[in-house]
């Protein structure tokens, strides 16, 4: 009963109280004030009785009335079983609720500060198809299927705090959103605790291999996981989930299963702010120096292509190239703006180009996952016919950590890519075992190579020995190898004796800005007559 029908009640049954009472009062004097002629009338006296028992009554059933309240007054902090049932438990899927779940976590930290334990927060990366196909009603039988299919693998696992108040344990919980919630007790774990965490992820991942169907829609779940882990990430209910949510949100940006937190995203300085703050409005006021950097044949000087580069000068120190400021966009969450922007560049260099009569290609590198989206696919098609260019003269160099890390994603991407004729390159290629197993399963049409520390003496064997091998696998694969950062004559003539052929470097050029390619490209066929085109 709420607070306002309990005054309603009492306030009515204090009115009836007052009624009876003030009908006694009334009636109980009625003889000794009535003259005995009056009062022996049969009206009157029927009048008294009918009177009297009427106040006794009404007396009656207030002490009643008053007793059953204070009853139910007396039992208010009892609640039924079905009661707390609803209250403790999601409606759509079964589950705990997250309230609950922090509850028992809360109690099973404050038992001994010697427990150990991991929140680790899940996620169905795909649900959002069956959202916007299904509609939401009908994706929560879904839903109900997937909780129930974790919820079974989990129920025996004794490592797992249960979160249910009844005879069955149940040991997940219906967080916000489409997130769920375990919390896992490492205190008697035997191993590694990464290694009993990926264990039990990787389980759980696979209880639900079949499809799930509904409605002849089916769909195979894939789950994300973030963790973060009791003493080392935190200490607090709140900010282990807190801290277990942002692994998460990592594991999804980064096209990875499992994601553990990592303390070292908390260390946003009030210095790494500002900075974040410096590239936001250095980006957004176009504030950034842009220039080429060309590639060159050495066999023949012919030039075979050229790079954008861009340099951002933070508080008019020593430049900082794109790899050294690209997370610090990412943060300050500028990286797609900036992107655009070198597209954008790309696009007048290779007018200038064809101006010249030259239809050399323009590279540009992708060094974040986060750009592996169809918006940016979009945005390179439109440009492509504003500029009315082929987009063969484009190529989009992929770093190999960003093709390792989202392989998936990067060949959706490659695939949009090649379909708009754009060209295709992996940077900083090592030859691993994973970047060459992604090689051969995707037609790239250039492999760029660091030559950085290449050096022609006898301390140097082992880069010379990998940059060697890679030369040769090239020239096998007949994909097209370009050298770089070859700064100077030495590293030159390292590669050069590999049977290197195309480089790019400081030995080259440092960097022309476009205004002035074209004195400069001038200036290069003068000094180079036969890498003139006809």
């Amino acid at each position: 009963m709420s607070c306002f029908n309990r005054l309603i009640t009492k306030f009515a049954l204090l009115c009836q109280s007052k009624l009876a009472l003030l009908l006694l009062w009334l009636y109980l004097p009625f003889p000794a004030l009535a003259n005995s002629t009056q009062f022996t009338s049969s009206g009157v006296i029927i009048a008294f009785v009918l009177g009297f028992f009427a106040a006794v009554v009404l007396l009656l059933l207030f002490r009643k009335k008053l007793a059953r309240t204070g009853a139910e007054e007396g039992g208010s902090d009892t609640i039924s079983a079905d009661d707390l049932y609803l209250f403790t438990h999601d409606p759509a899927t079964n589950l705990p609720t997250a309230q609950q779940a922090q509850k028992v976590f809360s109690r099973a930290l404050m038992q001994s500060n010697e427990r150990r334990f991991a929140v680790v927060t899940i996620k169905p990366t795909n649900f959002q198809r069956v959202n916007s196909i299904l509609g939401h009603h009908n994706s929560d039988i879904l839903l109900l299927q997937l909780a129930y299919a974790l919820s079974q693998k989990l129920a025996n696992n004794q490592a797992l705090l249960n979160f249910s108040n009844e005879q069955k344990p149940i040991r997940l919980a219906r967080m916000q959103s489409l997130h769920f919630l375990m919390v896992v007790d490492l205190s008697q774990a035997q191993h590694d605790d990464h290694h009993v965490l990926d264990d039990i992820c990787q389980q759980l991942a696979a209880s639900v291999p079949q499809a799930m169907s509904f409605k002849s829609f089916s769909l195979n779940f894939e789950l994300a996981f973030g963790i973060a882990i009791s003493g080392h990430n935190g200490h607090s209910v709140a900010e282990l989930i807190s801290h277990a949510e942002d692994a998460l949100l990592s594991a999804i940006q980064q096209q990875k299963q499992i994601f553990y937190f990592d303390n070292a995203s908390l260390l946003h300085t009030q210095q790494q702010l500002s900075r974040m703050e410096l590239i936001h409005q250095d980006i957004r006021d176009e504030n950034l120096f842009w220039y080429v950097q060309p590639q060159v044949n050495i066999s023949n000087n012919q030039l075979v292509g050229f790079q954008i580069k861009v340099h951002w000068y933070e508080q008019a120190e020593k430049p900082k190239e794109l790899a050294d400021f690209v997370r610090i966009a990412e943060y300050s969450g500028d990286i797609y703006l900036l992107t655009k922007q070198m597209i954008i560049e790309a696009f007048k260099v290779i007018a200038v180009l064809n101006n010249q009569g030259l239809t050399q290609p323009v590279a540009i590198s992708i060094l974040s996952q986060s750009l592996l989206e169809a918006d940016l696919v979009d945005f390179i098609e439109g440009q492509i016919k504003l500029s009315g260019v082929s987009g063969k003269q484009l190529i989009m160099e992929l770093s190999e950590q960003v093709i390792v890390d989202s392989a998936e994603q990067a060949k959706r991407t490659i695939d949009q890519l090649k379909s708009l004729g754009v060209r295709v390159a992996i940077d900083n290629f090592s030859g691993s075992y994973e970047s060459l197993r992604y090689l051969r399963k995707t037609a790239v049409q250039q492999i760029k190579i660091n030559c950085q520390h290449l050096r022609n003496d006898s301390e140097n064997r082992v880069d010379k020995a990998i940059t060697n091998a890679l030369v040769t696998l090239s020239r096998s694969m007949k994909i097209q190898l370009i050298g770089t950062h070859i700064d100077n004559h030495e590293a030159s003539a390292a590669y050069k004796a590999m049977g290197g052929e195309l480089m790019q470097g400081l030995i080259i050029n440092r960097g022309v800005v476009r205004d002035e390619l074209e004195i400069w490209l001038n200036a290069w066929f003068s000094q180079h007559p036969e890498a003139k085109p006809n």
